[in-house]
């Protein structure tokens, strides 16, 4: 079967490509940023599932040495498997917040489905799943710019 094709979308359905923070204060939590992480969305044909789903963050050239790393600045919540949206899981290198498709259950395991769908959040549960980041910068971080990488992992047989 065909490899995962996974798009990552925000509240108002455009394409994120790119995640900017702004700016956020030492002992803040920045702006939530909600997306949709999709799995073939809209597609005709059934594609692989994407399995043991994880989010991470990772430093620009793939290391895990940064502050905002190896500190887990990024908090990640996924309402449907945290069960509120009041809890935050920090993630940094090996420290991964497991995913599992809004529509899935905890016998189906960390998974994102592949199968064919319309596109819609009513009728393609299965193959979405909600995420909501935001960076909490603790207090005494010194100032300036951060670049990291926020990766979604997998594998599909």
């Amino acid at each position: 079967m065909a490899a995962p094709s996974l798009t990552v979308v925000d509240s108002t359905d455009k394409t994120v490509t790119i995640w900017d923070a702004g700016v956020v204060m030492a002992n803040n939590d920045s702006n939530v940023l909600s997306i949709t992480l999709w799995n073939n969305r809209g597609g005709s044909t059934n594609l692989s599932d994407l399995k043991e789903a994880n989010i991470t963050t990772l430093d620009p050239d793939g290391g895990a040495l940064t502050d905002v790393v190896a500190n887990k600045w990024v908090r990640v919540n996924t309402p449907k498997l945290d069960g509120s949206t009041s809890v935050w899981t920090p993630v940094g290198g090996n420290v991964v917040k497991m995913l599992r498709a809004d529509g899935c259950t905890a016998a189906d395991g960390y998974v994102i489905k592949g199968t064919a769908n319309d596109g819609t959040l009513a009728n393609a549960k299965p193959n979405y799943v909600t995420i909501n980041l935001k960076h909490h910068v603790p207090a005494g971080a010194t100032t300036g710019i951060r670049d990291f990488k926020t990766r979604i992992n997998g594998y599909y047989t």
